[in-house]
């Protein structure tokens, strides 16, 4: 049997049990804070209502984003079981393909109507309502141990290169991702971090960080910058994270608003590729924070970090990511070269802290690059990676970004050469112009305007390259 993941988390919010952990807006006061011991109760009712339950019996957290979701998941994990998230937007065929395929015979709900309650009892289906959820008088029991290499997370990627894949962390790869991310951003006593990304929530729960969660609509829809700016002043935020299309809504609001925020001492950015002009409009807006460039995947978080410098990187060189971590063993399968003479090639990855199909195989983690001074520099995409004249989509694209009025910029790789697709009031002659001046002749054909480009639904930063029109 191997330790559960949850025991880390368990032995965090016992020790710090009158100490509030989470932070989330709503409710009369504006916000709802949760102590290590109203979380431990929470975990342990949702726990009991579950049993009986065998251990590795996978369960669907079918709930909004919020503390009934995350009590739930740290119960499932408690009780030895497979918390399984749907993926971002998942349209009730893709719920019902996820129920037959995953086995899932347990759902975890919130108020379910009558039709889904008699739809359940037809299906053989056991409804788990948290709603109805009473809370216990001592929240200590330990947590079950697992099997080695028993899932303790399975959620999905964001469906960039296709439908999303299942993604099965183990309870030793989720405590080596924590450790991975504790090793690069030490956290400290008394921090006030701001994450985006759930995997961070699990991460500070562990740690002993205060999350304060954003207030974003989780469900779907644009973030309201002022909404978070209040919040961050409010709570004297120290840390942030999130991803492009966030941050960009963000940087747009303080742009017409200035407000200063000296408290914010580190922001990290990831999800996508990041661009050059969006970092350092970072530092720029929040001089007292290290920035960050974070590079990963739900399968190997990290990968690679980068501290933004004064010094721009050049967009035509790619992405610059910065240095692999160093617990990960990396190479590259070749591809060919880039007009520099760098080889290129796909980003193989293995280490504790990476979800590979099988122990010790390497990750295709889908994108390529090449390595130059022990730096990652990202180049291309899978599905969309085609060389023309020893160049990559990601290399235009990032030069593109660069424009006013590209508000996002798409390059697809074709027979001969690329086509590229603009959305926003660009001056089309003064992309023809950057075209020309850093790019070989006859590289790129078409540019087409677009309303909108399609992109993933889970960071609305990453490109649909298949779904181009």
């Amino acid at each position: 049997m191997a330790p559960n993941f949850f025991e880390l988390i368990r032995a965090t919010l016992q020790r710090l049990f009158e100490e509030p952990l989470v932070v989330w807006p709503g409710g009369p006061a504006g916000r709802r804070a949760f102590t290590g011991a109203a979380i431990l109760s929470r975990t342990q009712a949702v726990r009991e209502a579950l049993s009986p339950m065998a251990a590795g019996t996978p369960v669907l957290l079918a709930l909004p984003v919020g503390m009934d979701l995350v009590c739930a998941l740290l119960a499932v994990q408690a009780r030895g079981a497979v918390p399984m998230l749907p993926p971002a937007g998942a349209s009730p065929w893709q719920l019902w393909w996820l129920l037959r395929r995953g086995g899932i015979r347990t759902i975890i709900v919130q108020r379910p109507g009558r039709g889904v309650r008699l739809l359940a009892r037809m299906l053989g289906l056991r409804l788990v309502d948290v709603n109805t959820v009473t809370e216990p008088a001592e929240p200590t029991e330990p947590a079950v141990p697992v099997v080695a290499g028993q899932a303790a997370l399975v959620s999905h990627s964001s469906g960039s290169t296709g439908a999303p894949k299942a993604i099965r962390r183990g309870h030793g790869v989720l405590r080596a991702q924590h450790e991975a991310i504790k090793e690069v951003f030490p956290p400290w006593a008394g921090q006030r971090d701001f994450p985006l990304f759930p995997n961070l929530l699990l991460h500070n729960l562990a740690a002993g960080v205060l999350s304060i969660m954003p207030d974003v609509p989780w469900a779907g829809g644009p973030p309201e910058p002022a909404r978070l700016v209040a919040q961050l002043v409010r709570e004297q935020v120290q840390t942030l994270t999130g991803n492009v299309h966030y941050f960009s809504a963000l940087l747009k609001y303080l742009r017409q608003h200035p407000v200063a925020l000296p408290a914010v001492v580190g922001i990290g950015v990831g999800g996508s590729p990041v661009p050059e002009g969006l970092v350092q409009e970072l530092r720029a807006c929040f001089p007292g924070a290290a920035v960050h460039v974070i590079y990963g995947s739900s399968e190997a978080e990290p990968i690679a970090v980068r501290r933004v410098g004064a010094v721009p990187a050049d967009p035509c060189a790619g992405y610059y990511v910065g240095g692999f971590h160093p617990a990960l063993e990396w190479q590259l399968r070749p591809l060919g070269r880039l007009r520099g003479g760098q080889a290129v090639g796909e980003v193989l990855v293995r280490g504790a802290h990476v979800a590979s199909p099988q122990p010790g195989e390497w990750l295709p983690t889908g994108d390529y690059g090449y390595v130059a001074d022990g730096q990652l520099f990202l180049t291309g995409r899978k599905g969309n990676e085609r060389l023309h004249q020893g160049v990559q989509h990601y290399q235009i694209e990032h030069v593109l970004s660069q424009l006013p009025g590209v508000e996002r910029v798409a390059a697809r790789a074709g027979a001969a050469g690329f086509t590229v697709f603009v959305q926003g009031p660009a001056c089309p002659r003064a992309i023809a112009q950057v075209l020309a001046r850093d790019f070989p002749p006859g590289l790129c054909g078409a540019v087409q305007f677009r309303p909108r480009l399609p992109v993933d639904a889970r960071h609305h930063s990453k490109i649909r390259y298949d779904r181009l029109r």
